[in-house]
């Protein structure tokens, strides 16, 4: 473990909701209550903006009882059976940019990631400031640590060597976390200096016929894939010994139940308010 991983979790129990929460409570110190449409920093504006709509999503998940860790009522709660993994050697970070809509929803699969690996991955709120990790992933950026998830133009196939080379034994990953149209958005808002890669056909077959998908339904069946099957499938193609990536899946199946139990089909209908377009972050539209 880098000493940068220790840095980000301090060997504590804290959740990702946490490190969302104290991002939240700065911003609101930082803007000092002023309305964000006042604020002309554009960069302090979106932020002011993103920690009031997330203050009072938090504070509805607070009165709500649920679990600060898979984020379902506690009567339905997973964390039995969501217990922590070992990360493939060659990554070191998993850096998960989340739209902040994602933040503290029952369908959501990117709590899985911190429940599974939670001392490797870290959660970035895109256009919220004071969030150290974020901090991190820059330096990563920089120094050509980090790698992409994201089926740009110029992206590679995904495959050990992009990991490791001759200088480094592992490498930084970067994940989305939003539904589509999020995510490319997400995208442009990282630096074009970092590797993107791309998963393989094989993976893109998959998805395809309907394997992997979350519970928000889209019309095209590999966008209803989540960022869990996604970060899965991305293991599957790196094929490394000792990690067992159908492991992620049943921790999905697991969680998809419980989902299903605590919202209702009604409430994950197409036509309820509540879905949104199926969250996908690898594949080419």
């Amino acid at each position: 473990m880098t000493k940068d991983v220790d840095i980000m979790n301090a060997g504590d129990e804290r959740y990702a909701l946490d490190l969302v929460e104290a991002a939240v409570n700065a911003s609101l110190i930082e803007s000092a209550g002023a309305r964000p449409q006042d604020i002309d920093d554009l960069s302090l504006r979106e932020s002011a903006a993103i920690a009031n709509r997330l203050r009072y999503r938090l504070g509805s998940f607070k009165k709500s009882g649920r679990c600060r860790r898979c984020w379902l009522e506690k009567s339905l709660c997973v964390c039995d059976t969501v217990q922590p993994l070992a990360l493939a050697p060659c990554i070191r970070r998993i850096f998960v940019i989340m739209h902040h809509k994602e933040i503290a929803l029952t369908v959501d699969t990117a709590k899985l990631i911190f429940a599974a690996f939670p001392d490797r991955a870290l959660v970035i709120v895109n256009g919220l400031r004071h969030q150290p990790a974020e901090e991190e992933m820059h330096k990563s950026i920089a120094k050509g640590e980090a790698i992409v998830l994201f089926p740009s133009d110029d992206s590679v196939l995904a495959d050990q060597s992009v990991f490791q080379d001759s200088v480094h034994e592992s490498k930084d990953l970067i994940i989305l976390d939003g539904t589509w149209s999020q995510a490319q958005k997400l995208h442009r808002s990282l630096p074009a200096t970092a590797t993107r890669i791309r998963l393989s056909d094989t993976a893109i077959n998959h998805l395809a016929k309907g394997f992997g998908k979350q519970l928000r339904p889209h019309p095209t069946k590999w966008k209803e894939v989540s960022t869990l099957e996604a970060l899965r499938l991305l293991f599957v193609d790196l094929d490394i010994a000792g990690v067992d990536p159908n492991i992620l899946a049943h921790y999905q199946s697991v969680a998809n139940a419980a989902a299903l139990k605590q919202l209702g089909t009604k409430r994950l209908s197409p036509k309820h308010k509540d879905v949104e377009e199926g969250t996908v972050h690898s594949f080419p539209n």
